[in-house]
């Protein structure tokens, strides 16, 4: 058994666990980040490879984490301010979909967009230059610690860890990690196809999105379901030198993981979803290479930010429906929760139960 390492030790090395570790690290907190391997192949490592990446400049629903996460073009600006280059742009938004007069105004809409490209080239050399020690291997169990102290996590490598304080951030593997984790976290398959370049035939850069995206009711509607049901977004974004085109959603019932999709399915889903599309149609058929992950989400919308029910040093920072917005927003309030003076991390305890993202009983 190691000797347990100061500060904090995040697993999960994708958006939200980077993002905290740099936050914790603003907070003079020693971070240990455990994340696996980069993989190759049609099973992504990490959900932020395949996103979107999208950052709409509006509120999407009447709530306070909305009309948070709508400033998150502000949050992601400072970043790079601090830290170098991230993929943040402003980019131009058309949206596509019944509403012809809602097409038309979007273009003047505030939006801007993270290249996840650059972003996952980036984070590494960023993670490293602001002291987060990084550890590259899996998770493959924890357990508490014996008489309390902290968490003893068995590592892919054959060593055994042990954490005085562990957030989760490991997306769709934090249940599959801690089992007793709230039942509104689920898990779902995403995929998309990787293009060689932006279609030509779009003229200029731009993310063309659906002005609705059905994604989102299908993950409302997860713990309902009896079955296996997926849905396809026709959306379309620039990412490094080429694109991501389309979106398929794959949720089973009980929000289980289980195995991944077979590819060959998942592309034929894919594509006949944009095919029946009136705007995806004439991009269906493009060239492009499957991608495919594992995500987190919470069938309420809100994610889980705070601490585990019933499981003292055990912290959750998952299951985000629109990470790339309230990611930023939401890290720095943990952060300092986790290691800020007493009455700075009451005041933020209190933020992220007034946004509805504390677990009930946490």
């Amino acid at each position: 058994m190691q000797t347990p390492p100061a500060g904090v030790v995040i697993v999960g090395g994708g958006l939200a666990g980077s993002l905290l570790a740099l936050a914790l690290r603003d907070q003079g907190t020693a971070v240990t980040l455990i994340h696996p391997p980069v993989e190759s192949g049609a099973v992504s490592g990490s959900a932020t490879e395949i996103s979107y990446g999208a950052l709409p400049g509006w509120p999407l629903a009447p709530t306070p984490l909305a009309r948070l996460a709508a400033g998150a073009s502000r949050q992601w600006r400072q970043l790079q301010q601090r830290h170098g280059d991230l993929g943040w742009r402003p980019q131009r938004l058309q949206l596509h979909g019944e509403r012809a007069v809602l097409s038309v105004v979007s273009r003047w809409l505030p939006f801007s967009q993270v290249d996840t490209a650059v972003l996952m080239a980036r984070l590494p050399v960023l993670l490293a230059a602001a002291g987060v020690q990084p550890r590259a291997t899996r998770v493959q169990s924890l357990a508490p610690a014996p008489a309390g102290e902290g968490w003893d996590l068995s590592l892919d490598d054959g060593a055994t860890f042990r954490a005085l304080c562990l957030v989760l951030a490991a997306g769709a593997g934090c249940r599959t990690l801690w089992p007793m984790l709230p039942e509104r976290l689920r898990s779902s398959w995403a995929a998309v196809l990787e293009l060689p370049a932006f279609p030509a035939g779009l003229g200029r850069s731009a993310a063309w999105l659906p002005q609705r995206f059905a994604r989102v009711e299908l993950e409302r509607r997860a713990a309902t379901l009896e079955q296996l049901d997926w849905v396809v977004d026709p959306g379309l974004v620039p990412r490094g030198s080429g694109a991501l085109l389309g979106q398929l959603s794959l949720i089973r019932p009980g929000g289980a993981l289980e195995q991944p999709p077979l590819p060959a399915q998942s592309e034929e889903q894919l594509r006949s979803g944009l095919a029946s599309d009136p705007w995806g149609a004439a991009w269906s058929r493009q060239p492009g290479r499957l991608r495919q992950v594992p995500v987190a989400f919470c069938d309420g919308g809100a994610p889980l930010v705070g601490p585990v029910p019933q499981a003292q040093g055990l912290w959750v920072f998952s299951g985000f429906s629109a990470g790339f917005a309230q990611v930023p927003a939401l890290a720095p309030l943990l952060a300092q929760r986790l290691a800020a003076a007493p009455e700075s991390a009451a005041r933020a305890e209190r933020r992220l139960q007034q946004l509805g993202v504390w677990p009930v009983g946490g």
